[in-house]
């Protein structure tokens, strides 16, 4: 019997490479893709955080203190001057046409008002349109113009005859002493990168379940397929996952170095957890697959469900804006991805480095899409085996 069963798994194990063979979407999915999509994104976020983006400077006071501020504003590594502008209205049309990204506008006077010990307000115009890049460039003048302010202040108490020390301690009493904790370097490699190569591995492998699975039911080949498992399910299923199993542990594998080896994202916890909690991901995305194949019993229906599917992992991942502020509902819909666990996961395990204890909650969740999707596979196997379902796509 043992005899048996190892050669019915051997025989739907080499069926499927033959098939993975003979096609080139396989080849797409398995080796191409997943080059292109991981070597592109590392491309794009290769500079790790934004720099030098473009301010244009409206001067009317044309004095030493004015030249001070933009030389301050241009020593920021988030802001560079992009020139000046004669008035708000030429600087209004450069930033709508996109040309730059903030506005600073020194008022007339603003030298004598300072001299005199009055206030001075330097106006910062932003394009508050991309919140991310506006918040970053907000904080980098801010802090520049915060310096300067305060030395000012320190030298104007200095020249009344007090030391600097005194001071000092006079203009800033109190002091903000900000701790980074997990991203110390506010680094957008280890943050868009930590949600888009996993979300892109999530795609390779749901897509070319699916496509492997569809093929199977556009063509009409199902009963061949369970034939030669001699009409084992477990057999069949898990003979036609392996192949694409272990082209999808290469691929995570890859994503790995990628992270560890090249961008350097720290690893605080277990590297063995990481790696089971993505071997179990896979398996999810592949038991979702034959959940989607087996209710909308066509593989285009399934591939554009799919397609959503992945899509709406990223928006209710938690990354670009946090479960905590999204109403109770879309909070409980984030749970409804095998990639929100693995996620939280991964970052508690690298970022954070959170007891092992915590991974393995997430591992029992991810589990669980695991066994939804292998209650499927009866109906499946009815789908594969009914000639009314055959040659849609």
């Amino acid at each position: 019997m043992k005899t048996f069963l190892n050669n019915r798994f051997a025989i739907v194990v080499g069926r499927e490479l033959k098939r993975m063979v003979s096609d080139k979407v396989y080849l797409f999915i398995g080796l191409i893709a997943p080059v292109a999509g991981f070597g592109m994104i590392i491309w794009i976020f290769s500079a790790g955080v934004p720099r030098k983006l473009p301010v244009a400077i409206v001067d009317l006071d044309h004095t030493s203190l004015s030249r001070q501020i933009i030389r301050s504003v241009d020593a920021t590594s988030i802001a560079n001057s992009a020139g000046s502008y004669s008035d708000l209205d030429q600087a209004s049309k450069a930033m709508v046409s996109g040309a730059v990204e903030a506005v600073i506008c020194i008022p007339q006077h603003t030298e004598r008002n300072v001299i005199r010990g009055q206030s001075a307000p330097v106006a910062v115009y932003m394009n508050n349109a991309y919140l991310i890049k506006a918040g970053l460039l907000k904080s980098g003048i801010q802090k520049a113009l915060a310096a300067l302010s305060t030395g000012i202040k320190v030298r104007s108490m200095m020249m009344g005859g007090e030391n600097e020390k005194q001071a000092t301690s006079k203009v800033m009493a109190v002091r903000l002493r900000p701790v980074l904790l997990f991203n110390p370097y506010t680094n957008y490699e280890y943050y868009l990168t930590l949600l888009l190569l996993p979300v892109l591995l999530t795609v390779f492998v749901l897509f070319g379940t699916i496509y492997a699975i569809g093929t199977e039911l556009q063509y009409g080949t199902g009963p061949d397929w369970f034939n030669a498992s001699g009409n084992n399910l477990m057999i069949a299923v898990t003979g036609k996952f392996l192949p694409y199993s272990v082209v999808f542990c290469i691929q995570a594998l890859s994503m790995n170095m990628l992270f560890f080896s090249v961008l350097g994202l720290p690893l605080n916890g277990h590297l063995g957890l990481i790696l089971t909690s993505e071997l179990l991901m896979i398996l999810a995305y592949q038991f979702m697959a034959v959940l989607f194949v087996s209710v909308m019993k066509n593989m285009r229906l399934a591939l554009s469900i799919a397609s959503a599917y992945t899509m709406l992992a990223v928006t209710f991942a938690g990354l670009t804006f946090p479960l905590f502020g999204m109403p109770a509902i879309a909070q409980v819909f984030s749970r409804v991805f095998p990639f929100s666990y693995w996620l939280d996961l991964f970052a508690g395990q690298t970022l954070r480095g959170e007891p092992a204890s915590n991974a393995i909650i997430q591992l029992f969740f991810i589990c669980i899409f695991i066994m939804a999707g292998a209650l499927f596979t009866p109906r499946l196997r009815y789908i594969l085996s009914t000639p009314k379902y055959w040659g849609k796509i």
